[in-house]
């Protein structure tokens, strides 16, 4: 429908007027004094979704209000555009599906919400661009539940934000906000059944807001500041005890390019597994840059002497995972004295330039079985940037040990230290876990992998493993 200056079009759409409807397609346009706008809209819809819409388009502009029921697969996308700016938003579901849509735009500026909530496997997602400044958000979830609210406003300048709450067996989060060649991205992600919540607002290259998993914030505005205000980095990587088995958690905050945060390309395929590939590896943007080999802290004190450990087994244990990692490569990545026992040391927080080894009681975290926080930032040495300290922290609500043994016995419900250990510290290297790659990515399923999630314990590194410490650090 095209309008001209001075006309007024109304569209009501209803899925009860259409018999067993699976797809619809609809475009709009409208032109004013304040220049013109255009809206297409495509639905692929179950024979059980029920869906009502109400456009109305007036001089130079369009309103819009939706809303969709149903169960079974639905997908939703929708784009509307002026003289100078973009904004899109979509959703998927296969399950119960309940959503609400509202925007709202001229040919100079627009807005544009979206509700989504449902059970089953769900995911949303918008976007806005406004000449050189771009903004996204996603929420999905696999298995569970959940909510989201995203909004996008986009005109001279463009901001988002998402409210999203989660549960289920993978759930993850993002927001990506850019202006010309820099930006900033915020991503939380869970593997194994769990809870994630995000309140994130995105705008002019920056993002505020908080992530927490199983109701412990692992990330809040205060970071992502930091983050914001000196290029600086902060990576949360961590095992959490999920059900019956072992899951995991990632939050991270970050500086993108503003052409890297913008491209994305999804594929789905058919998957064949890799095992021991030595492809099978992903690295994080940061490494070790320094000439000194980085020196590990192990703070012993009544919370690890609680747990039943020796400081000299436990502080071994941490040595051989260091030297594991140093075998592999030609740099003396780790300090050849081994770790350093001292009891005044702190992991986590406050950031001191120490890479520290703690037990925990982590309260507010009762499901975490270990993180590391990666502090990075300046100086860039061949693209990568440096760590400045990286802390791993354990949770004394489980048990450890360092005895293999002990560890096979129980068949992962005593959990080995040299196991989280050398996990931990592929992080502080430099790689990256592979359980939160795209489940149609080969290298997710190669479990000979440290870098991979903790299903029994393993104190050797896998082809991948070696291949990837190999590419940052040399053979």
């Amino acid at each position: 429908m095209i309008m001209n200056k001075s006309g007024v079009g109304v569209c009501l759409l209803l899925a009860a007027l259409l018999p067993m409807a699976h797809a619809i397609s609809v475009s709009y346009g409208s032109s004013g004094y304040s220049g013109s706008v255009s809206l297409s809209e495509a639905y692929q819809l179950d024979d059980s979704a029920a869906l009502a819409e109400s456009t109305a388009l007036s001089s130079g502009g369009v309103s819009q209000s939706t809303s969709i029921s149903g169960t079974g697969l639905n997908l939703v996308s929708k784009s509307v555009s002026g003289s100078t700016y973009g904004i899109e938003a979509a959703a998927q579901s296969y399950g119960a599906l309940d959503m609400s849509a509202a925007l709202s735009a001229s040919g100079t500026s627009g807005g544009m919400s979206q509700s989504v909530s449902g059970a089953g496997n769900i995911a949303a997602s918008s976007a806005g661009t406004s000449g050189a400044d771009a903004v996204c958000n996603i929420a999905q979830v696999e298995n569970g539940l959940i909510s989201t609210t995203q909004s996008i406003s986009s005109g001279g300048s463009v901001s988002g934000s998402q409210s999203t709450t989660l549960e289920g067996e993978v759930g993850v989060v993002g927001s990506i906000s850019t202006s010309g060649d820099s930006g900033m991205v915020v991503t939380g992600d869970i593997i194994g059944e769990g809870r994630m919540d995000a309140d994130l607002r995105s705008s002019d290259a920056s993002i505020t807001g908080q992530v927490s998993v199983d109701g412990t914030v692992w990330m809040n505005s205060q970071d992502m500041s930091i983050v914001g205000s000196n290029d600086f980095g902060i990576a949360v990587e961590g095992l959490r005890v999920a059900g019956d088995g072992i899951g995991t958690f990632g939050v991270n905050a970050a500086h993108v390019s503003g052409d890297a945060a913008k491209k994305s390309n999804v594929k789905t395929n058919a998957v064949v597994y890799y095992q021991n590939s030595p492809i099978s590896y992903t690295t994080t943007g940061w490494r070790w840059n320094r000439a000194n080999p980085l020196v590990l802290y192990l703070r012993a004190d009544k919370n690890l002497a609680s747990e039943g450990l020796n400081s000299n087994s436990v502080r071994t244990a941490i040595t051989n995972a260091a030297d594991t990692w140093d075998a592999v490569t030609t740099r003396n990545l780790f300090y050849d004295g081994g770790v350093i026992v001292d009891p005044r040391k702190n992991a986590d927080n406050p950031y001191d330039g120490y890479s520290v080894h703690a037990w925990k009681y982590l309260s507010l975290a009762p499901s975490a079985l270990a993180y590391s926080r990666t502090r990075y930032g300046y100086p860039k040495v061949n693209g990568y940037y440096t760590v400045l300290e990286s802390d791993v922290s354990y949770n004394t609500r489980y048990s450890w040990t360092t005895d293999l043994s002990r560890a096979q016995m129980y068949n992962g419900r005593i959990f080995d230290v040299q196991t989280v250990a050398l996990h931990e510290l592929g992080h502080t290297l430099g790689l990256g876990d592979l359980y939160t790659l795209p489940s149609t990515d080969p290298r997710r399923g190669d479990y000979s992998q440290i870098m991979n999630s903790y299903n029994d314990p393993q104190r050797t590194l896998g082809n991948g493993d070696i291949a990837g410490i190999r590419k940052l650090y040399g053979s």
